[in-house]
């Protein structure tokens, strides 16, 4: 059996809601980070809402697909639609994701999340569940490893970083006066004292993980964690996310000091209809 198909399996298994999550309890509700008031509706939706429904436009989830910037006339003829909001260009091989900006100041921890996760320290907001982008990038092509982590022990910290195909992620999207912009999703981030860009790394196809259904979800079976938290591209290090950045950074601010954040004079408005662009990275 070749290495993806048991996580193709297995995804497919939760997205035809085989072993899904269930509603988060009301204590875990308030536990989470705060619902964002989405850029359609003005409204907010907890994030135990989101992770068991694909995002779309009917719940406030971002503009429609038909606002989503146009892929340019020489793309690969092969284009494969398996869930609302993505497209897999197996010749490429590339996944295109419909998203949304959703932030355009303050300090960053992720790329990409989830609706009604963490938009509050994310770029942009995927149409797409965090398990479907998943099997996308499987159906590319793409082979999925293990999310980055750090820990301390006996006094000294230790980084693993993360395993995986290595991505690049670009975003393609309409400017009034410039007309259609394709730029790395790098160029929206500047570190807060201004003096240097954000490096030209990989992000990596790290894969979230499976974890068992707590007692709080309606289902005995198993889950894919970044459904349940929002984590689809991760600039610091959770160790839930579906891709991310290729160096460990710590999520905690007494190990590793904020560095990076929007940058405001590069990121279109908040609303902006946007496509992603994850592709194999070219050093």
């Amino acid at each position: 059996m070749p290495p993806a198909l048991p996580v193709i399996l297995a995804l497919l298994t939760i997205l035809l809601g085989g072993c899904r999550a269930g509603p988060a309890r009301a204590d875990d509700a308030a536990a989470s980070p705060a619902a964002t008031p989405s850029p359609v509706e003005g409204g907010t939706e907890p994030a135990a809402a989101a992770v068991n429904q694909a995002a779309g436009p009917e719940r406030g989830a971002g503009p429609a697909r038909d606002d989503a910037p146009a892929a340019s006339s020489d793309v690969p003829s092969t284009r494969i639609e398996p869930f609302p909001g993505v497209v897999v260009l197996p010749e490429a091989p590339a996944v295109e994701l419909q998203a949304w900006v959703c932030l355009e100041y303050g300090w960053l921890e992720q790329i990409a999340c989830a609706p009604g996760t963490r938009e509050h320290e994310s770029l942009v907001v995927p149409r797409a569940k965090p398990s479907q982008i998943h099997a996308a990038l499987l159906m590319a092509g793409f082979e999925p490893g293990s999310p980055g982590r750090w820990s301390y022990e006996n006094e000294e910290y230790s980084f693993t970083p993360p395993t995986g195909t290595a991505l690049d992620v670009l975003v393609r999207y309409t400017d009034e006066s410039d007309g259609l912009i394709e730029e790395p999703i790098r160029s929206w981030i500047r570190d807060h004292l201004g003096r240097h860009e954000f490096p030209r790394e990989p992000w990596i196809f790290a894969g979230s993980a499976f974890a068992p259904n707590p007692d709080w979800m309606d289902e005995e079976g198993e889950h894919y964690v970044a459904d349940v938290t929002g984590s689809i591209i991760g600039l610091v290090t959770f160790g839930d996310e579906v891709v991310g950045f290729s160096r460990v950074l710590a999520d905690q601010a007494a190990v590793q000091p904020p560095e990076w954040e929007v940058d405001t004079e590069r990121i279109p408005p908040v609303g902006t209809p946007v496509t992603m662009i994850l592709k194999p990275f070219e050093p």
